[in-house]
């Protein structure tokens, strides 16, 4: 995949288009060969995933003799490079449930193409479900499963690596995961002029925000360059990428946006995502409970949501579904900065 800063909002447009056909593209004839070739299991009955995000295929899989559900998720073979992102998932989850927090297991993972037209995973299937379809409870009750959250990224962010941003391809063949970029300034401004420039021409913001915005970044790159060494993001912390049962986290997954970088970009984004109650604060104190916040902490939150929300509303206006939520997330983030547009 080539270097660009967030997947959903930085693909192609054919890219995007082709993922509304993927299923019709996918024959299902290689799963249970795949099953028996990979793990041994026999598969007797597939089960297509509802699932409207992911670009890739997911099928539940049942095998003979285990009552377990098991996930298979392939691309969709639009890219002719190997999805890399599938192994360096499986080496962070590898890594997190050392740690103790819940995610998903992944099982089994082929970039090869040696014998398949694609790039695949077996895992399993976690317990719960998510809490953006199914939370039902009370505020207090949402409240701690967003300090436990808090806490697990503090201890996620422990694992830490060399470079900044997306993982390299080439390190990747050895287990290795290494950033692609020497500073993490270079990686938050990938994409960022043309995401400027973008909603310009969609008129979400002038020229005269948009040299603003630019050079607001500028000031602010020894404020992002202020980490010492990358430590693991998730990027995606939305509540459909949460599992929880009986008021417990059972697993966050869906690290394919994953990065090398300031944990406190994980703090600054993940209440930007729609959430039953405010997050913010909470998700801060179960932080602080494990470890102490970064350096120039409220700056960072600042400058990180705001690259948040520029390609957040990027992505909204690509997929015609920014509302009036979205943009005021988006005027939120300006505020700081003394920026304000009608």
């Amino acid at each position: 995949m080539s270097d660009i800063y967030y997947a959903v909002a930085h693909r192609s447009q054919e890219e995007i288009d082709s993922f509304k056909t993927r299923y019709d593209k996918f024959d299902t004839k290689y799963i249970p060969e795949i099953f028996r070739d990979s793990l041994n299991l026999k598969v007797s009955e597939i089960i297509p995933s509802t699932s409207w995000g992911s670009s890739h295929v997911i099928y539940f899989v049942k095998v003979s003799n285990s009552n377990k559900l098991l996930v298979f998720r392939a691309n969709i073979g639009f890219n002719k490079i190997p999805e890399a992102v599938m192994k360096a998932e499986k080496l962070i989850c590898d890594q997190v449930l050392k740690l103790n927090i819940p995610t998903n297991k992944i099982l089994y993972v082929n970039v090869s193409r040696n014998k398949y037209p694609f790039d695949f995973q077996i895992q399993e299937c976690l317990d719960g479900s998510d809490i953006e379809n199914n939370f039902k409870g009370s505020k207090k009750e949402y409240d701690k499963l967003s300090f436990d959250l808090g806490v697990y990224i503090a201890k996620y962010s422990q694992m830490q690596f060399e470079g900044y941003g997306m993982f390299e391809e080439k390190t990747l063949k050895n287990n290795v995961l290494k950033g692609r970029r020497k500073t993490f300034y270079e990686y938050i401004t990938i994409c960022l002029f043309e995401d400027l420039k973008y909603l310009v021409r969609n008129n979400v913001i002038t020229t005269a925000v948009e040299k603003q915005i630019i050079k607001i970044f500028e000031e602010y790159r020894p404020v992002i360059n202020n980490v010492k060494k990358g430590s693991l993001v998730h990027h995606d912390l939305a509540d459909h990428n949460i599992f929880f049962k009986d008021n417990k986290i059972t697993g966050i997954f869906d690290w394919e946006t994953a990065v090398s970088g300031d944990p406190t970009l994980d703090l600054a984004s993940a209440p930007t995502w729609r959430t039953f109650y405010p997050r913010e604060n909470i998700l801060i104190d179960g932080y602080k409970s494990i470890t102490k916040l970064p350096d120039f902490f409220e700056e960072k939150m600042n400058i990180y949501r705001l690259r948040t929300m520029l390609w957040k509303i990027v992505y909204a206006i690509r997929m015609n579904i920014l509302n009036d939520a979205r943009k005021q997330k988006f005027l939120e983030s300006l505020k700081p900065f003394k920026l304000f547009i009608s």
